[in-house]
């Protein structure tokens, strides 16, 4: 099952509270909760399971930091602020990654990404069969990371670089998408767009000319449709 990254979002600020939120959409599988007081953060937090905080700093009522102070087990948190001098009580209180405004969206996937490793580090083992998965190795900042062919959702083109998408978390390699696409089994997966190569069966909507994926639509490129609903249902549907 996909995992869902719930991502609650506390800032007095609408446009502080919408830039965050736009970042957030071009990412999979993640779910935002925006507000604009502790109060309504509160009531949040009481009814769903948090797993990351966006937390600005100067706020009416009580500050980011005294809100945080609130909590026995926070959340993972990052600071969003326009002022530097709460740098380092917020590392005091844990926080991960610290953002000052205005927050460019590089920086912002360079904390994300943060997020995302620290997540991945307070994960069950994995199961003894992991190994015994047939892998692939992908060079992600500097280092070769593994990861396994299975888990693979679908592969998207970003220019000169790929992003590598699987369930709960996803990779930023210098690489083309035909150069990914040809290293993966061709009877799983099938580039279905010039931007986009998918698993086959990790599909679970075709609409028109679109394929759904982990609640991503992706485009089907017109003259590849026959083709593709036909490896998704097979020979006994019709495009």
């Amino acid at each position: 099952m996909t995992k869902i990254l719930k991502c609650l979002i506390l800032d007095d600020e609408p446009l502080a509270i919408d830039v965050i939120e736009n970042y957030l959409k071009r990412l999979p599988n993640i779910e935002s909760f925006p507000c604009s007081n502790p109060i309504d953060a509160f009531q949040i937090l009481q009814k769903e399971k948090i797993d990351l905080i966006f937390l600005d700093i100067e706020m009416p009522l009580m500050s980011g930091l005294d809100f945080l102070k609130t909590m026995q087990s926070p959340p993972t948190v990052i600071i969003t602020t326009a002022y530097r001098d709460y740098a380092v009580e917020g590392y005091e209180h844990d926080a991960l990654d610290y953002l000052l405004k205005p927050i460019s969206f590089p920086r912002f996937m360079k904390a994300f990404e943060k997020v995302l490793k620290h997540l991945q580090r307070n994960l069950p083992p994995a199961d003894d069969n992991e190994s015994e998965k047939e892998h692939l190795f992908l060079k992600v900042s500097g280092k070769m990371v593994k990861i396994a062919i299975a888990d693979i959702l679908y592969v998207e083109s970003l220019k000169d670089y790929i992003k590598v998408i699987t369930p709960g978390n996803f990779w930023i390699s210098y690489q083309t998408l035909t150069s990914i696409t040809e290293k993966l089994p061709e009877d799983r997966f099938m580039r279905i767009h010039r931007s986009f190569t998918i698993a086959i069966n990790k599909v679970s909507v075709v609409d028109g000319t679109n394929v759904e994926i982990a609640g991503k639509m992706i485009p089907i490129s017109r003259d590849l449709r026959p083709e593709v609903v036909k490896r998704i249902y097979g020979n006994n549907t019709s495009s």
